[in-house]
């Protein structure tokens, strides 16, 4: 039994520590989702509860307190399983199982504690996942949770060491626990971890010992929420300690040759172009600094796939089956999503055809290294002013051939370990970075570093300022009216800058429906007028030229792009990754302030864009503003369930009567005893809801023959006997039990109690 407060607050601190490292070790160093802690505080709060209302001499003997410790163990791989056939990837592998069902063992042991062997099987099991979780994780969070639980390890072994001996002292000699010893404990063993940790650094040895887990991928069991490992399955490429190791294995992934390249993945998503005959009779440079007469013929680029058609057949897609391999994905991404990943830049389009143009005046990739790592610098010229966070992704291919690395926007630096020749990347034609080989080996992990720019930068001064200086509206000859007037119709009052462009974007995502199956006939002669004034529906393609042309006739410099969308529906829970599919490529447009730093701009509906981490504050105005959207949208139901609960709040004394009335009469099982004991405790919950508890000290008979109605002397007659004499026969017979109880209640409820204060009662057992 724990004698002394100042040891059961150490006890109490370790448990919670021991919790949460292993949320932390199983979230891969983050808190995890609001499930996982509903979990825990409802295990908590049931078993506060039974000890409270319980409240056993001897819990270890007690058969409720027994049912809920096992409730709280089996009750999660239940609820596990529940996760299990709803969302397979959400999750934990079998180690993951048992090591939340020992938390919850842990949590709903602690309210008895004060049983000995209880707090002592707290104890142990908070080791045991301390433990656990520094061995299955290398996280900072994880490792600083480790040394607390060290620190107050020894803490608590110094005052239960204290606690034992201090009966045994000679009477009069001072026996208060040493609190200067063990605040001298934990300075040594802060000292110790601090030096443990400096000699050995965080990349211990122990980071092996994740691949000898039951289900981490070290046999040949395959399971889609692996974590990391090499066996048969989806686990071939979800590593999740850093995604750059990878085991041998005998998957005919690494024999295939047939991947689908970059630009075969385009064409088969979106059907082979129409090929037109005829002469075509646009050509308009995007960027308006390099418009080109509207009659004039672009050079159609000599690179297979730079040049993107409109007009799309409306045939059975031709790609290439990948259900032969393990994984179907093309890449993983493993980071923050949603995520754009820019492939290829369309400058010029004439009308039908997005095409890439054929030189760049881009700065060249700069090789540098730091603290010995290499990395492969671009051009993104913003001030640390206008930089709101650094993003990092990791990019793991798969079944993708491309020599184009996959950019989020404002791509800072990209790195692929220990690759350090400067010849190794360069740009393409049209400045996006590449490989300078045939493409990206499969199994290639590649780590991006990329700018985010909060809105509130893009609205401000300087990007104002900046895009009405490079404002360069098209001459008559090379501007589209239809598309003119409308660009002006949709930004009509708008200040020139940010604002306008949002409006173009956020008219196009509310008034038009994006079609991904839809096809334009053969015959339209200009697709994007088609789709703006007569069908308002089409697929990604066609809401991003048309968004760059609009933007084109109010002066900004905008371009199409293309690449592939990190879908956040994907997202893998067990594995922190987003698997990239070929039915995930995707157009949007690009807009720069200056010529040199472009800002991505999404106007398909169902897409949206990487947004900057919001600070808490941020969070909770979001919440906010997101509760108050709900309730205007809900208003009806939400004024229904309002009225609802204030007419509940008012006739709530009242419902509790019909209620109580109902369970007396129906809700009883069992023997004469226990027919009237439930009768005795609904009087008890029904004093309670009239703020009339029973008092402390006075019997239940006594407390009943207070109320102004008289209760019948022959129910009080039978509490006695159940109470008090159970061993002997019932004064009352068994017919007239039921009538006996059911008129003692009525007579109660009928019966207020004369006003008193009220004072703390003792609960009926």
């Amino acid at each position: 039994m724990v004698a002394d407060k100042f040891t059961d607050k150490i006890h109490l601190a370790m448990v919670v520590t021991a919790a949460l490292g292993v949320q932390l070790a199983i979230s891969h160093g983050e808190l995890g989702f609001w499930w996982q802690w509903l979990e825990v505080s409802v295990v908590a709060a049931t078993a506060w509860l039974c000890a409270r209302y319980l409240s056993p001499s001897d819990p270890l003997r007690n058969p409720r307190v027994l049912g809920l410790l096992m409730a709280a163990v089996a009750g999660h791989f239940v609820l596990e399983q529940v996760l299990y056939q709803t969302f397979p990837r959400a999750g934990q592998l079998f180690e993951g199982q048992v090591s939340l069902a020992l938390r919850n063992l842990m949590i709903a042991s602690l309210p008895f504690r004060s049983e000995r062997r209880i707090a002592n099987l707290a104890t142990l099991t908070s080791l045991a996942l301390m433990a656990v979780s520094v061995f299955m994780s290398v996280y900072w969070s994880v490792t600083i949770c480790g040394i607390v639980y060290a620190v107050l390890g020894v803490g608590w072994l110094v005052t239960s060491y204290w606690d034992r001996i201090s009966g045994r002292f000679p009477e009069g000699t001072k026996s208060e626990i040493p609190r200067g010893a063990v605040g001298l404990a934990f300075c040594l063993a802060v000292l110790l971890a601090a030096a443990a940790i400096g000699i050995a650094g965080t990349n211990h040895a122990t980071r092996a010992l994740a691949g000898f887990m039951p289900s981490s991928g070290g046999n040949r069991v395959s399971d889609v929420r692996s974590q990391g490992g090499v066996g048969d399955g989806d686990d071939l490429v979800q590593g999740t300690k850093d995604a750059m190791s990878f085991g041998p294995t005998e998957s005919e992934v690494f024999l295939e040759s047939k991947m689908p390249s970059l630009f075969d993945v385009f064409d088969d998503t979106y059907d082979a172009p129409v090929v037109k005959k005829k002469t075509l009779q646009k050509a308009i440079s995007l960027p308006p600094s390099k418009l080109e007469h509207r009659h004039s013929r672009v050079a159609t680029t000599k690179s297979k796939g730079n040049d993107f058609s409109l007009l799309r057949k409306n045939e059975a897609r031709r790609q290439k089956s990948l259900d032969d391999k393990k994984s179907p994905a093309l890449f993983y991404v493993k980071g923050r999503v949603p995520l754009h990943l820019r492939t290829t830049i369309y400058d010029h389009f004439d009308g039908v055809s997005l095409q890439a143009k054929e030189d760049h005046d881009e700065p060249p990739v700069k090789l540098i290294k730091e603290d010995g790592i290499p990395w492969y610098n671009l051009s993104c010229p913003l001030s640390d002013a206008h930089i709101h966070s650094t993003e990092e992704h990791l990019l793991k291919f798969i079944n993708l051939k491309t020599d184009r690395i996959p950019a989020p926007p404002r791509l800072a630096r990209f790195q692929i370990k220990d690759v350090d020749r400067e010849d190794m990347f360069g740009l393409a034609t049209d400045g996006h970075p590449r490989i300078t080989v045939d493409f990206i080996p499969q199994l290639t992990v590649m780590r991006v570093q990329s700018f985010l720019v909060s809105s509130s930068t893009l609205l401000g001064d300087y990007a104002t300022s900046k895009l009405q200086q490079n404002i360069s509206l098209p001459d008559h000859e090379n501007s589209i009216p239809r598309i003119r007037e409308l660009a002006h119709q949709w930004t009509a009052g708008l200040p020139t800058g940010w604002q306008q462009v949002a409006a173009v974007r956020d008219h196009l995502r509310s008034e038009y429906a994006h079609a991904s199956e839809s096809r334009l006939i053969e015959d339209v002669e200009f697709p994007v007028e088609t789709f703006l004034f007569d069908t308002k529906q089409g697929p990604d393609y066609l809401f991003a030229t048309a968004t760059s042309l609009l933007l084109r006739e109010l002066g900004y410099t905008s371009r199409v792009v293309s690449g592939f969308y990190a879908d956040p529906q994907h997202f893998d829970t067990g594995t922190w990754q987003t698997p990239v599919f070929t039915e995930d490529v995707h157009f949007w447009v690009e807009v720069s302030w200056d010529g040199k730093v472009w800002h991505p701009v999404e106007p398909t509906p169902g897409y949206e864009l990487l947004a900057p981490k919001l600070t808490p504050w941020q969070q909770l105005q979001a919440a906010c503003i997101a509760a108050g959207k709900w309730c205007v949208s809900n208003w009806i139901p939400l004024s229904i369930a309002t009225a609802l609960i204030v007419i509940v709040y008012l006739l709530f004394p009242r419902l509790a009567d019909i209620l109580l009335h109902l369970a007396n009469r129906y809700a009883w099982f069992g023997s004469d005893r226990n027919r009237v004991l439930w009768t005795a405790s609904l009087m008890q919950w029904r004093a309670r809801i009239q703020g009339h508890r029973r008092p402390h000290g006075k019997t239940f008979a006594r407390w009943i023959q207070e109320c102004r109605q008289p209760i019948s002397q022959d129910f009080v007659a039978a509490t006695n006997w159940a109470l008090y004499s159970p061993a002997i026969s019932c004064p009352i017979s068994h017919n007239e039990i039921d009538r006996v109880c059911n008129e003692a209640f009525t007579a109660f409820v009928h019966s207020p109690f004369p006003k008193r204060s009220a004072s703390a009662s003792k609960e009926l057992l």
